[in-house]
């Protein structure tokens, strides 16, 4: 059974060695992959983490340039306790909070209309048929103009978000352009509109409830939740303004690895967790790329390197690797900012490749 202990017990400097054998990984393998990150084979990445059914078995953090949501962070060495962007993986952590917030009745949550959440709210005739689940798997079929359009460019919705007065009420405010539940269409504004249920079940905004209920469970104090200012009031980036520590981050994907338990305690639902990870959108399309990724609920379902992974993924190469067959997670931090090669995928096929 996983301790907080074995987790975060490795030197920064060195390989655990028991761990890494009871993980069936090979040392040499491994120490090729550091070796190839500091010679630039996957560029600009930051940290490599390898979990293995409870134990963190690698660590290692490297120098790159990063950014803060978007501003210029020059060069950084960056070590255990450096903040970091998980950009989209955001999107991942907000799902969990929504999670615990619906509690065991997350089923029937899920089949209401997403405009019985927001009673305060004037929305067209037309929204009664997107329901919350809709929302949550990114196939309300709401118009959206996020795939088409670079985040540095202002027609991109989701920038557009930052400058609204109320980012729930903008993305609510869009009409139907597809019938719910038949396209996938990445959209932000989705994840925003969850971070507004939660609000309204709970009575607390997403980052107040969050730590309550998720990141103080799991010891996590050091983090930044980056705010949408000019919302009145100031509410959390659910879809990307996250910044935590590499090892954190790890832990929150030991939690799904584990059922929704951390030290034996139950933080997830288990029947959240499982739900999240299951393929509720079958293929992305031209999103799937090589690891044929479908969509869960605000996870991506997929087989990169040919290994079942559900993955938290982030802009940048943000990437949190949830292998459960294999009882491995891998978290990978980046500042290849949009920039979509791929990379984290390769170096996760890499380290699955070095288990013997």
């Amino acid at each position: 059974m996983m301790r907080r202990r074995e987790f975060s017990a490795l030197l920064l400097s060195s390989l655990c060695a028991r761990g890494l054998r009871a993980a069936r990984f090979q040392q040499a393998a491994l120490e090729k992959i550091t070796a190839d990150i500091k010679h630039g084979a996957y560029p600009n990445t930051h940290a490599l983490l390898i979990e293995h059914d409870g134990r963190l078995v690698y660590e290692q953090y490297f120098t790159g340039t990063d950014e803060r949501w978007g501003d210029s962070l020059g060069t950084v060495t960056f070590k255990q306790d450096s903040l970091h962007d998980l950009r989209s993986c955001s999107k991942s952590v907000t799902s969990a909070i929504l999670g615990i917030a619906l509690g065991a009745d997350y089923a029937k949550a899920l089949e209401r209309p997403i405009g019985s959440y927001f009673p305060n709210l004037k929305l067209r005739p037309e929204l009664d048929s997107v329901k919350l689940k809709h929302i949550l798997t990114m196939t309300a079929g709401l118009e959206w103009n996020e795939m088409d359009v670079p985040y540095t460019d202002s027609k991109n919705d989701e920038i557009q978000m930052s400058t609204a007065k109320d980012p729930v009420a903008l993305v609510l405010s869009r009409p139907l352009r597809h019938k719910p539940g038949e396209v996938w269409y990445y959209c932000g504004g989705a994840t925003q509109v969850l971070a507004g249920v939660v609000r309204q079940i709970t009575g607390k905004p997403l980052d107040v409830y969050g730590k309550e209920v998720l990141f103080t469970p799991l010891g996590i104090t050091n983090y930044e939740w980056i705010l949408y200012k000019n919302a009145q009031p100031p509410v959390p980036i659910a879809a990307s303004g996250l910044r935590m520590r590499a090892v954190d981050l790890a832990r929150f994907g030991s939690v799904y690895l584990h059922g929704g338990k951390w030290e034996d305690r139950q933080i997830v639902p288990a029947a959240w967790v499982e739900a999240s990870m299951q393929r509720h959108v079958p293929s992305l399309g031209a999103w799937s790329g090589p690891a044929k990724y479908g969509y869960g609920y605000q996870w991506w379902i997929g087989s990169p390197g040919g290994i079942d992974v559900a993955a938290a993924v982030g802009n940048g190469n943000q990437r949190v690797f949830v292998a459960q067959k294999e009882r491995v997670v891998v978290t990978v931090f980046a500042g290849e900012y949009n920039k979509f090669e791929g990379h984290s995928e390769r170096l996760y096929g890499a380290v699955m490749a070095a288990r013997a």
